[in-house]
């Protein structure tokens, strides 16, 4: 079950990564990628108004723009 929870005491920010280079994606890819098994963290540019994923076992970072990420329930 820990494999597939989202370990926001894990977050990081821009400060923590200031070169995070990531793949731009849609809300609704992200929102996927977020209750998936994955093995995710949270990294959330702040200053971009971006929220992003990084994949544990990959490396990969998977952002998405924060003011369209809950589109869908309006």
């Amino acid at each position: 079950m820990d494999a597939s929870m989202l370990h926001h005491s894990q977050a990081a920010t821009v400060e923590t990564l200031p070169m995070l280079a990531g793949r731009l994606i849609s809300p609704a890819e992200f929102r996927k990628l977020l209750v998936s098994h994955r093995r995710m963290v949270r990294v959330d540019p702040r200053a971009d108004r971006l929220k992003g994923l990084r994949d544990l076992d990959t490396g990969e970072v998977f952002l998405t723009d924060e003011r369209r990420l809950l589109d869908a329930w309006k």
